[in-house]
């Protein structure tokens, strides 16, 4: 039922200092096994650009009314979500450890933000003009502000030369190091931080209790 938000063990969480570093993150665990997926629906995507402020609520519901009504559109835009989120995450787990992301990945990427981009309209605004999304209930809506930020950090120098993997062996989530002096490690210090510190912890202590060697 692509219409309906699956019951998920925690909410959403925007740690990565960017959406796009965030929507990789909606999947965990990806070093021991399949992962704990938290996109298992269309309604899932939407709940997820809602929860970020990236979509109105009145859109977000009108979103789901339209997926209920075209439940198969519906689940092919979950599936090309899915095909999206896995392409930046590979893309941007090379980049951070200064590889260069595969052909395909990027390629998957440039063709939804090109489509994304063909439904921006300049707008004014009250400092100027900005681009804006047009206002639309077309399902693919969810897709272009992830499309557009995953394009953007990509092309910026900065930001690019900024992306980082957590630390833990095991996690694998994904962020924008936006520290002053760049020495974020963790994805959060209250959960991988934490966990690793009092590990560290732990085997210093057994280093001291067995004396030297």
């Amino acid at each position: 039922m692509q219409h309906i938000p699956t019951t998920l063990d925690h909410d959403f969480e925007y740690i990565g200092g960017d959406i796009s570093t965030d929507f990789t993150n909606t999947r965990s665990g990806l070093y021991e096994g399949p992962g704990h997926e938290h996109l298992q629906s269309y309604a899932d995507l939407v709940e997820f650009l809602r929860q970020g402020e990236m979509l109105r609520p009145a859109l977000a519901k009108r979103l789901i009314a339209e997926a209920e009504r075209r439940p198969d559109k519906a689940a092919q835009v979950h599936r090309r979500a899915i095909a999206l989120r896995d392409a930046i995450w590979r893309a941007f787990a090379r980049v951070a450890a200064s590889k260069d992301p595969a052909r395909e990945d990027v390629e998957v990427i440039s063709r939804e933000t090109a489509d994304a981009l063909s439904h921006a309209q300049l707008e004014k605004t009250e400092s100027g003009f900005a681009w804006q999304w047009a206002e639309t209930d077309e399902l693919a809506r969810p897709l272009w502000p992830i499309a557009r930020a995953a394009s953007d950090l990509l092309t910026n120098d900065h930001d690019r030369a900024h992306l980082r993997e957590c630390a833990d062996d095991t996690c694998a989530w994904l962020f924008v190091d936006r520290t002053k002096n760049h020495s974020r490690r963790w994805c959060d210090m209250n959960g991988c931080g934490s966990r690793n510190k009092v590990r560290g912890f732990r085997q210093r202590q057994k280093r001291t209790a067995r004396g030297p060697a």
